[in-house]
Order: structure tokens, then C-alpha cells, then sequence
């Protein structure tokens, strides 16, 4: 049994609706240059066209904007740690208003503490 052509267009037109909406939300994410207001946001100096953190900021306004309460419980449910959903929606508000940790900044926990000794200038002095 065939479906009638009214509710065949109409299903194709909403597939065919919902593949560009999220091929145009791919596109945002991935591909647009930063804004002016998204390079303030992060923190970046003017004319850089993809600062580090503008993807993560991007997603986070999506989740944000679209995503419904019970998103938070379940990525509160998947963290590793006890972390309580309105952490979770907390911390990805801050993400969409551009409180992202840049890669640059990133603190390597294997990396040596910074030393009280460290001075500026040559370290070496030597005598003619």
C-alpha cells in the first residue's frame, strides 16, 4: 500500500526541512568566522577569525538555547564524577556567554609548578 501523495510531500518537505536546519547549525559551528561580539566574548584580539573556544561556545549556545531540562540530568548522569545537573547548566551557561578556557591557557597537570626564582631579563651575567 502506497501513502497518498499529500502525505508523501509533506513528509519529504519536512525531512527535506530538518536536513538543512542542521546542515546550516553544522555550517555555523564549523565553518562561519567569529563575530565581533564573539571575538569580546572570548577574549581574543580583534581580527582573529577562529579563536580557540569558539566551536565549544557555538555548541554550548545550541544546548543552551534548544535543549530541554532533562538534557542537563542526563549529562550530569554521564560525567564521572558526582556532578549535580544544575552545575552542569550552570557551567554550560558560562560556555555560551564565552567563559571558555582557550587551549593556549590550558595548565598542563604534568607540568612543573612555577618557580618563585624565575626573574626577568639575561640569567647569565658575564664579566669582560
Amino acid at each position: 500500500m502506497k501513502m497518498p501523495f499529500t502525505l508523501r510531500l509533506a513528509y519529504h518537505g519536512v525531512r527535506a526541512t530538518v536536513r538543512a536546519g542542521l546542515l546550516f547549525l553544522l555550517a555555523w559551528i564549523f565553518l562561519i568566522p567569529a563575530s565581533a561580539a564573539e571575538v569580546t566574548a572570548l577574549g581574543a584580539r580583534e581580527g582573529n577569525t577562529y579563536p580557540p573556544g569558539l566551536r565549544m561556545m557555538r555548541a554550548a549556545k545550541v544546548v543552551v538555547t534548544v535543549a530541554p531540562d532533562r538534557t542537563y540530568d542526563m549529562m550530569a548522569m554521564v560525567l564521572p564524577q558526582d556532578v549535580a545537573p544544575l552545575m552542569v547548566r550552570i557551567a554550560m551557561t558560562q560556555m555560551a556567554n564565552g567563559y571558555v578556557l582557550p587551549a593556549s591557557t590550558r595548565v598542563d597537570p604534568n607540568a612543573p609548578p612555577p618557580s618563585a626564582r624565575d626573574i626577568e631579563g639575561p640569567r647569565f651575567i658575564t664579566v669582560d
